[in-house]
């Protein structure tokens, strides 16, 4: 039995015919909802689960969590409002992507399976002015650009 939509997606879903590619993108949308010590739970859950249920041959993308824009944020998501009203929405962002690669290190180290962390914060962020629409995501064509560079890295011309 399931309790969590990932383990049903993970568990039930994907175990008939296992995907040879997954791709998880991080994104900021519940980053109020959740400290960092829930934040890090949440991604060593995840991973945990990825690798129990997850054939060991399917390729495996992470990225990280895009930089965000803070001229652009609308008002009540300005401001050090995360971790008690002690860090702003780029603070947070940028140590909840520390604690994903903090996760993964280990499955790099170690070989798991074939994996790629993509660091769309790194890649987002010197760009912000250019493509972000509102202050959290970026122009579609942006993430075209992510995706093209996720397939040209995996598959061979």
């Amino acid at each position: 039995m399931t309790t969590t939509t990932q383990q049903f997606l993970l568990k039930e879903y994907l175990a008939s015919s296992p995907p040879d590619l997954f791709v998880l993108f991080g994104n900021a949308h519940d980053s109020y909802r959740y400290n960092l010590r829930e934040h890090a739970m949440n991604v060593r859950t995840l991973a945990d689960m990825f690798d129990i249920y997850l054939s060991p041959n399917t390729k495996l993308v992470w990225t990280s969590k895009p930089a965000e824009y803070a001229l652009k944020k609308p008002y009540k998501f300005k401001g050090p409002i995360y971790e008690n009203g002690t860090m702003d929405c780029t603070q947070w962002v940028r140590a909840a992507n520390r604690i994903h690669f903090q996760e993964l290190r280990k499955r790099f180290v170690e070989n798991y399976r074939p994996l790629m962390f993509l660091d769309l914060y790194g890649i987002s962020t010197p760009v912000l002015a250019d493509w972000n629409v509102d202050g959290i995501h970026m122009n579609p064509v942006w993430y075209k650009h992510i995706v093209s560079h996720i397939v040209q890295t995996l598959c061979s011309v």
